[in-house]
């Protein structure tokens, strides 16, 4: 049977980790969860302290098969499930032969990838040797697939945790769970006829998200370590929807109009400034030519002019001096 890990009290809640990682994955969403929901987070076949899976099954089959024996075991007649990234594919697998175990699903940067990311998974179901595979699934190279595809290249201390959770698992199965999902990722989700939500990173660099939303899909802005870095915002998502069966859309523009009234006020003071040095700018282009033109007309002289405009001194303060009358010549008789 699957490792799994109960926190929380209340209605049941799967939790699916995505690819190489373990339950781990949920440490900053787990706690806005579980004062509404008894937690059930498992580990997927082959992943932490869960069993292998034989090489002739089909990995996400039995995933799906896992899983529901830990329903069976724990007593529980339904759930709501909340999977993610390679773990949606988990989840629809366990959607597709157990709808009557669901009564909600949410998909979380569901693994539907981008053409030029499935090329390369293609190319792990070509054999190869298992050295260069290892050597593909380790050290620096490992990482900067993490920095890459979950943070965006952002530096951050979940990269190296993330690195080293994924080199403790079996390099066979990193790759089945990578070439086995269906279409190499590429294939459309199938939606279980239950309360259904898909949750889109809007910077994820992985996935590739529909252009035209339908009424299943909400868009977070966030990459794909969302569990990880975004946590508050995906459950101001998850809780509506999961208690209320209510989908709420966040996204930027949102999150600057809840800030705090000081950041809000910076902000203001900030625009007003800009648009002052703006006017300021338009105000001082106004005035040179408006000097030059006088200059051209031989009213006032260009230095006096240069002079004005570089101070941004009104035109009506500044006087002109009168040249100094000078006195007739008396001729010599």
């Amino acid at each position: 049977m699957l490792r799994y890990r109960l926190e929380g009290s209340g209605s049941p809640l799967l939790l699916i980790h995505g690819w190489g990682v373990t339950y781990a994955i949920w440490q900053s969403l787990a706690p806005l969860l579980k004062p509404h929901f008894q937690l059930i987070m498992v580990e997927l076949p082959g992943h932490g302290g869960s069993p292998n899976v034989a090489p002739n099954q089909p990995y996400y089959q039995v995933c799906a098969d896992a899983i529901e024996e830990v329903r069976q075991f724990l007593g529980i007649e339904q759930w709501a499930m909340l999977a993610y990234s390679s773990g949606t594919r988990a989840a629809e697998a366990y959607a597709k032969r157990y709808p009557q175990s669901l009564n909600h699903a949410i998909f979380l940067c569901p693994t539907y990838i981008l053409e030029i990311w499935a090329l390369f998974v293609r190319l792990l179901d070509v054999p190869h040797p298992p050295t260069l595979t290892q050597w593909v699934f380790s050290d620096w190279r490992i990482h900067s697939l993490v920095r890459a595809f979950g943070f965006n290249w952002q530096r951050h201390q979940y990269t190296s945790i993330w690195k080293d959770e994924i080199e403790l698992q079996p390099i066979d199965v990193l790759v089945r769970s990578l070439y086995e999902m269906p279409e190499q990722g590429r294939a459309p989700f199938y939606i279980p006829p239950v309360p259904t939500l898909f949750i889109w990173g809007g910077r994820d660099a992985l996935i590739a998200r529909p252009r035209h939303l339908g009424p299943h899909d909400v868009v977070i802005p966030a990459n794909h370590s969302a569990p990880m870095m975004a946590a508050p915002l995906v459950a101001e998502v998850v809780l509506p929807f999961l208690l209320e069966d209510r989908i709420v859309s966040t996204s930027s523009r949102k999150r600057k109009t809840s800030l705090g009234p000081s950041l809000l006020r910076s902000n203001t003071v900030a625009k007003s400034k800009k648009g002052a040095k703006t006017n300021a700018r338009t105000l001082r282009s106004m005035e040179r030519k408006r000097l030059k033109e006088q200059h051209l007309l031989g009213k006032q002289p260009l230095f006096t002019l240069q002079k004005r405009a570089q101070l941004q001194v009104p035109p009506t303060t500044v006087k002109m001096k009168k040249p100094a009358a000078r006195r007739p010549l008396k001729k010599k008789y």
